[in-house]
């Protein structure tokens, strides 16, 4: 298996994240960081984007992901980037920063295959992918609605359902299958609204957010956290982002990335590595877990190539990314 080199523990204050630049695994990050989360400095000229502070925020945030909150507070106070009590500390929100996918990441032989066709180093390119895991899951939307989200979709749908007397399904533009059996669309219907009345009855509940939450993800509907529910974790007045809209950035930041990188042959390799860039976004989706296996494979089971991520970046072709807040990451845009 691969192995991770492990960044040091800088301890560099975000105001000083210039003393990061010597640091070679957080290279991939700067050259993100620059051009998605820049500083700005005043000068005679008027404001000019600056090194970002985001590599030292990522750092530290990496460095303490495993620490107790004392221990987080020790540290505060050896950095001097904290003047208050412990209890004060222990108030401050604070999300950990997750890598829990690093095995997920390290095994997945079609994934390192491409990262090693484009002559990547595996140890920056992952802190590379946590840092865009890490912003994207501390960005969010001060306002609750973003279009159109996938419980305002399901609702139409479960309408539609109840009423339908057939069913067509498709792969691409060719129908796969059609029915107008009665028995078989009313075990459809049947199906579908004990779905909707699962998420109903945990939504409803008395128990606490966090439970409802994990109860949800538990049955498999986790899509189906809408932000009402979301916003009741994080800040105030911060709504979490619609996953299609975590999908978006996530392949935004990736692309300007490998944009200007070109993939080589690699020798003595007996099997076929994908050399797409959209599918190696996809693959790292996959990884972090904001979509399925369906995003890790390159063709269906009919030999077609897939196309879903391509497929969701067109519905935005015409849309401007939302404005945002970010916790840690200090944005507001």
């Amino acid at each position: 298996m691969y192995q991770i080199e492990e960044l040091p523990d800088l301890k560099v204050a975000w105001h000083e994240s210039y003393k990061c630049l010597a640091e070679p695994l957080l290279e991939y990050v700067w050259e993100v960081a620059n051009h998605f989360l820049p500083d700005y400095a005043e000068t005679d000229m008027g404001m000019i984007p600056v090194e970002s502070s985001a590599p030292a925020i990522f750092a530290n945030r990496y460095a303490e992901r495993n620490l107790s909150v004392e221990e987080r507070y020790e540290r505060t106070q050896e950095m001097r980037t904290f003047k208050g009590t412990l209890e004060e500390y222990k108030k401050r929100e604070y999300r950990k920063l997750d890598d829990s996918f690093k095995e997920k990441f390290l095994t997945n032989e079609d994934l390192q295959n491409t990262i090693e066709a484009y002559k990547l180093d595996v140890s920056k390119f992952w802190y590379l992918l946590l840092f865009v895991y890490d912003f994207i899951e501390d960005i969010g939307t001060n306002a609750p609605i973003m279009g159109k989200s996938v419980l305002e979709d399901f609702a139409t749908f479960l309408t539609n359902l109840c009423d339908a007397s057939s069913i067509t399904l498709k792969q691409g533009n060719r129908k796969s299958y059609y029915t107008e059996r009665e028995d078989l669309i009313n075990i459809i219907q049947i199906a579908v609204h004990h779905f909707s009345e699962t998420y109903d009855n945990i939504v409803k509940g008395e128990q606490g957010i966090e439970l409802k939450i994990k109860q949800l993800e538990n049955i498999g509907l986790k899509g189906f956290i809408d932000n009402s529910l979301l916003s009741q974790m994080n800040f105030k007045d911060k709504f979490s982002l619609d996953i299609s809209y975590k999908k978006w950035k996530f392949t935004d930041m990736f692309l300007f990335f490998i944009e200007r990188r070109k993939a080589t042959t690699i020798p003595n390799k007996k099997v076929k590595v994908s050399k797409d860039k959209m599918m190696l976004v996809s693959r790292l989706i996959y990884t972090v877990g904001y979509d399925g296996k369906r995003y890790n494979e390159e063709y269906d089971s009919e030999g077609n190539k897939n196309r879903m991520l391509s497929n969701l970046l067109r519905r935005y072709k015409n849309e401007k990314f939302p404005s945002v807040i970010a916790n840690n990451y200090m944005v507001v845009s």
